[in-house]
């Protein structure tokens, strides 16, 4: 995990199923290369509002704006993870640590593989996600 891994939007790609499939594979939001059809047409990415497309929403004026809101809530509901709180933790800890910490908490308490946001298993020894959430 590093810095470009962390989607405007606060969400991080290397826990995204697409960006793990070995096949096929997205190479996440800040890469210039392959990316799946919804995050190639991505609305935050592509905000007006942001300077560049790689500023995360947190800096924006307008922050947390309707679609950050719905995404946070689709993923709060879904998966257990919430772009807002990623957002406002990279606000006061730094992205630094904010990254050292989610690398810490998404790690396979079994293997040490990195878990996907979107399965609740394990993809490498297929023990189920114990993280206290």
């Amino acid at each position: 995990m590093k810095r470009s891994s962390v989607a405007p939007c606060g969400l991080i790609c290397d826990l995204c199923y697409a960006f793990q499939r070995p096949k096929n594979r997205c190479e996440g939001c800040n890469s210039s290369g392959n990316k799946t059809s919804y995050c190639g047409k991505c609305r935050i990415k592509q905000c007006n509002e942001k300077a560049d497309e790689y500023e995360l929403c947190n800096k924006c004026a307008k922050y947390p704006c309707r679609i950050i809101k719905n995404l946070d809530k689709r993923y709060c509901l879904k998966y257990g993870e919430s772009a807002i709180a990623n957002l406002d933790l990279i606000k006061e800890k730094g992205i630094r640590a904010f990254i050292r910490d989610r690398k810490k908490e998404w790690k396979c308490p079994h293997c040490g593989t990195l878990l996907c946001v979107h399965k609740t298993m394990c993809q490498n020894c297929g023990r189920c996600k114990d993280m206290g959430r």
